[in-house]
């Protein structure tokens, strides 16, 4: 008797590096330039046996749905005013064997029309890795056993011509209170000719300024959204306080260099009620 299962699991980037089947992708973000119009990610096998991977591009991007969580939309065309470098890109290698404990390295070159305008351009990179089947036999039983696993990772590739910079709007915040719990909904809007890739920082302040609790959440906008964001507030007295949000161009989990430059973008500041039973 022969069992056989594959499993699929797709992964949008949120954190420093990514892991697909034991293959680590690095850079998480990888920004190229119109001057020198190629680029490179480095993909990294720790596992103890092959692992065959393949490389193709998607355009997609992060929404949010009525609860404020975030999903991948890929639609088939691209939406007006989006700018797309998927068509114009290659990959090379797109299809490769990467030994236990290897490392190889996966070029892009673009080829962008001449009348490119300047701007940032984006796509998805997905790689798709699968290892080898492993068998293993009970001969007692004359029962054989066959694992295929597959994993998507899916990493964001920057394409930019010319000086980019970003700006984000911030709308007035909604705001529960669950128990140690703020639940914020945000609804934040993209603007300038980049992306917005940064932080968002909460800080709550007591009536004399003092912070009483901070909270930083990366945030990768590219159409408008409206996350819901909790933020921890373990212990904190009942009374009258602030809530600041400020946008930053920074993240912990994307290289020196990668971000576009934040025109000055005004938070919001908001009083709030903090109850206790």
């Amino acid at each position: 008797m022969r069992v056989r299962w594959s499993i699929l699991v797709a992964l949008l980037l949120v954190s420093a590096s990514l892991a697909a089947q034991g293959v680590i992708v690095s850079p998480p973000v990888l920004a190229m330039d119109h001057r020198t119009r190629a680029g490179a990610l480095e993909l990294f096998n720790p596992g103890d046996r092959p692992t065959e991977v393949q490389v193709e591009l998607v355009f997609g991007y992060p929404v949010t749905d009525s609860l404020g969580q975030y999903r991948l939309e890929t639609p088939p065309t691209v939406p007006t005013g989006m700018r797309a470098a998927t068509s114009w890109l290659e990959v090379y290698p797109a299809r490769l064997t990467i030994p236990a404990g290897g490392r190889q390295t996966v070029r892009f070159l673009a080829r962008p029309p001449a009348t490119l305008a300047d701007g940032e351009y984006l796509t998805r990179i997905v790689v798709a890795s699968k290892y080898a089947p492993r068998a293993a036999a009970e001969e007692s039983a004359a029962i054989s056993t066959e694992l295929s696993i597959e994993v998507k990772a899916v990493t964001t590739l920057l394409y930019r011509k010319g000086a980019v910079e970003t700006e984000i709007a911030i709308a007035p915040p909604r705001v529960r209170q669950h128990g140690d719990t703020l639940d914020i909904r945000l609804a934040l809007t993209p603007a300038g000719t980049a992306a917005f890739l940064g932080t968002l920082r909460f800080t709550l302040e007591s009536t004399d300024g003092s912070v009483v609790a901070t909270h930083d959440q990366p945030v990768s906008i590219y159409v408008p959204v409206d996350p819901l964001i909790r933020m921890a507030i373990p212990g904190l007295a009942a009374g009258d306080y602030s809530l600041r949000i400020t946008p930053l161009a920074v993240r912990s989990d994307v290289p020196p260099g990668t971000l576009a430059p934040l025109r000055a973008s005004p938070g919001f500041r908001l009083p709030l009620r903090v109850t206790r039973p």
